[in-house]
C-alpha cells in the first residue's frame, strides 16, 4: 500500500462514518421528499454523488482526525504517560520535572528516541513497528470516536428542529443506540490500547536505560 493511498483511508474513514450516518438519517427522516425528486435509476449521477462524497469524506475526515488531537490534548489532563514512567527504575526526571505537562511530554518522548538509538537494527525495527501499530490503532480509535460523537449530537439536534421535542422514530432510535454502542466500544478499546502501548514503552525502557537487554 502507498503511501498517499495509507493515510488517504486512515483520514476517510472517520469522514465516511459521519456522511454515512447524516446519509442514513435523512434517508429516514425525509425518505418521501428524496423518493419524489430523486430518480433512483440514473445511475450515472448517483456514482457522480458517491464519488464526491467519498472524496468530500476524506476532507471532513482529515479535519476531524485534527480536531481529535486537539481536543485530547486541550481537554485530556491526565498524564497518561506517568504509567509508563512509573515502570522504569531511575527514571531521569529533569529540574523542571511536573511543572508543565507538554513539556514533560515531550521529554518522555525525545527520551525514548534516545535510547531506542542505542539498540541494534533488528531489535529496534521490531519495538518502532510495533510501537507504530499501537500508536496509529490509538490514533484510529479516536477518531472514530470523534466522528459518531459529532453523527449522535447531528442527530439528536436535527431531530429536535424537526420534531420540536425529545421523540424520535424508532428507526432513529435505532441509530442512536448503534451509536452509543460503538462509542462503548470505541472507549473501551482506546483505553486497552492505551494502557497497552504505555506498559510497552515502559518496559522497553526500562529494560534499554538500565541495560537489562542486549543493544
Amino acid at each position: 500500500m502507498s503511501f498517499e493511498t495509507k493515510y488517504l483511508i486512515r483520514w476517510g474513514i472517520p469522514g465516511w462514518m459521519l456522511i454515512f450516518w447524516i446519509g442514513t438519517y435523512f434517508a429516514i427522516t425525509e425518505y418521501a421528499y428524496i423518493s419524489a425528486h430523486i430518480n433512483l435509476n440514473e445511475f450515472g449521477k448517483l456514482i457522480g454523488v458517491f464519488i464526491s462524497l467519498s472524496i468530500f469524506g476524506v476532507v471532513v475526515g482529515y479535519i476531524i482526525h485534527h480536531l481529535y488531537f486537539v481536543a485530547n490534548w486541550i481537554f485530556n489532563k491526565n498524564r497518561i504517560f506517568d504509567n509508563a514512567i512509573k515502570q522504569v527504575k531511575d527514571f531521569p526526571e529533569p529540574a523542571n520535572w511536573k511543572d508543565n505537562n507538554m513539556n514533560d511530554y515531550f521529554y518522555f518522548e525525545v527520551l525514548w528516541h534516545e535510547n531506542l538509538l542505542k539498540l541494534k537494527e533488528d531489535k529496534r525495527n521490531y519495538i518502532v513497528e510495533r510501537y507504530r501499530y499501537l500508536l496509529s490503532t490509538i490514533h484510529a480509535l479516536g477518531t472514530v470516536l470523534v466522528s459518531h460523537c459529532l453523527a449522535f449530537v447531528f442527530i439528536v439536534i436535527a431531530s429536535l428542529f424537526k420534531y420540536g421535542k425529545f421523540y424520535y422514530p424508532l428507526p432513529v432510535m435505532i441509530m442512536l443506540v448503534i451509536q452509543l454502542l460503538i462509542v462503548f466500544i470505541a472507549v473501551s478499546s482506546f483505553k486497552y490500547y492505551s494502557a497497552n502501548l504505555n506498559y510497552f514503552q515502559g518496559s522497553f525502557l526500562d529494560k534499554i536505560h538500565n541495560k537489562k537487554m542486549k543493544m
